[in-house]
């Protein structure tokens, strides 16, 4: 048997990248001197590595494993979703305080973080949804 990358290892590299930049934006932004006192979410945390570890599950045993492993390229971009959701709904009344209120150097370098992790985060997903429509793996036929 010849095992080869099919389309679904490309798109999941780039949801495991996305997801991995997300997440450590979303730490950085989470120690900034504006956000440091909403502390970090455990759901956004959680959610995060969740999809990370299916990832990775999927990347390694591909369609050349048990039926169980079908779910997860589902939970990924799930669990991506959820965490990039609830950054959103953590950070959207202080991204619109910094906008209008409190606009000064520090607090938009602050906000850049925020927006670099939920931009990822969101992008990881849908590129984990077009991930799940493809073989990580091609089987070829003898």
């Amino acid at each position: 048997m010849n095992n080869k990358f099919g389309a679904g290892m490309v798109t999941s590299c780039i949801t495991l990248i996305l997801a991995i930049v997300g997440f450590i934006a979303y730490i950085i932004n989470a120690n900034t001197a504006y956000f440091s006192n909403l502390g970090k979410n455990p759901i956004v945390i959680a959610s995060l590595v969740i999809a990370i570890v299916a990832l990775v599950g999927w990347m390694t045993l591909g369609k050349v494993s048990p039926s169980w492993t079908d779910v997860l390229p589902v939970i990924a971009p799930a669990c991506l979703f959820v965490g990039g959701v609830t950054l959103l709904n953590t950070r959207i009344n202080g991204m619109a305080a910094i906008m209008t209120f409190t606009n000064n150097a520090q607090n938009m370098s602050d906000m850049s973080s925020a927006v670099v992790a939920i931009a990822a985060i969101i992008v990881a997903a849908i590129v984990g949804i077009i991930s799940a429509f493809f073989d990580v793996k091609k089987v070829a036929e003898n």
